[in-house]
Formats: structure tokens, sequence, C-alpha cells
């Protein structure tokens, strides 16, 4: 009879063990290290050669940026799961944000085909400033809380990124600058949309 009360007694552990397994949440998604020369999101853009990509530089610890990123979820990532629709985020420290600070911002954006960056030493900004002559008068702007939306053909070839289809910003030391719009997500969304539409149909949603 013992032993009979200890094999249900074990059976009845492993039904919970499992189900406890079934119930663990996926994982979050990775993010990439990114050095100097950011090659490996240089890469990951090359290979999304086809569909429309999205390039985000963000500081994950700008309350501003986040609101951005929700707003761009809302507007568009949250609407869409096409894969022809690949999403780049670089997080870069500008106002104190370390690598602790980029897991709870990437929550804001609701979509399978998003990829997140932590690049320390903030060169990617610098290097969408000067290919983008992001300037305020003769001083140069770094390129943070930049929004950039990129057509099927673009290339990124070793060094600065290309010039995108649409790029927008929420910094002030771009204000006034018509050619360089401040971040309208319904705007941005439209354009990604438009560009989406002028691929060849898929089964994607």
């Amino acid at each position: 009879m013992i032993r009979v009360r200890v094999l249900l007694f074990l059976a009845t552990l492993a039904l919970g063990t499992t189900a406890c397994f079934a119930a663990d949440p996926a994982p979050a998604p990775s993010v990439i290290a990114l050095g100097d020369d950011a090659r490996q999101l240089r890469e990951d853009f090359n290979q999304a050669q086809g569909s429309i990509r999205l390039v985000l530089v963000v500081d994950p610890a700008c309350s501003v940026c986040l609101r951005g990123m929700a707003d761009v979820n809302e507007a568009l990532l949250a609407t869409t799961t096409d894969p022809r629709l690949q999403t780049f985020v670089v997080h870069v420290p500008v106002i104190g944000a370390t690598a602790k600070d980029v897991p709870p911002s990437m929550e804001l954006l609701h979509n399978p085909h998003v990829r997140h960056y932590w690049n320390a030493s903030g060169s990617v900004g610098h290097q969408v400033s000067v290919a983008l002559q992001l300037k305020r008068g003769e001083k140069p702007v770094y390129a943070w809380d930049v929004w950039m939306i990129y057509g099927a053909d673009a290339a990124w070839p070793a060094g600065a990124p290309p010039t995108p289809a649409l790029f927008m910003h929420q910094l002030p030391a771009l204000r006034g600058q018509p050619e360089r719009p401040f971040l309208d997500s319904a705007a941005f969304a439209a354009k990604a949309r438009d560009l989406l539409a002028r691929l060849l149909p898929t089964e994607a949603k």
C-alpha cells in the first residue's frame, strides 16, 4: 500500500512539473551587442533586402523615446505581422542608459519581426549623423530618437548607413527643418504601408 501511495505521489509530481513547464512564457527576444563598426546591424539590414526596413535609434532611458516607440507600435507595428516589414532598434546611451534598460523598452513593440541592439559606444548615432549631415547651423547633431524607413532596394555598405526613404526625429535641435520632420506616428506608418503596397504580394498577413 505504501508503495502504491509513493508511486501515485511521484506520478502527480511529474504531472505538476510538466504543467509548470508548459505554462512558462515564451523567452523574451535577445539583445545583440554592437561594436563600433555596427557590423552585425549592417549584415542583418542587408540580409533583409527586399523587405521594407525600419531603423530606430533610441535611448531606452529616455521617456520621449519610449513614448515615440509606443506611438509607432500603436500606429504600425502592433497592426501587422507582415514579414516584409523588418524593424531594427538600436539602443544607445545618451542620458545614462545601460544594457539593463533595454529589455523593459523592448516590451513596447509588439511585432514578431523586430530586432534589438545595444550599442554601448553610441557609434551608430554618430554614423547616422554624419551620413545624413544632421546639423544645427554648423554644429553636428548627434542622431538619437530618430526614426527611418528604408525601401526594399536599400543597401548598407561598409561605413555610413544609406539615406532613408523617410527620416523623422524627436530632437529639439532639428526643429524647424522641413526636410527633417518631427515624428508623426500616423505619417510614419502611412509611408511604411505605402512602400509595402508597392512590393509583390505574398501570403503575409
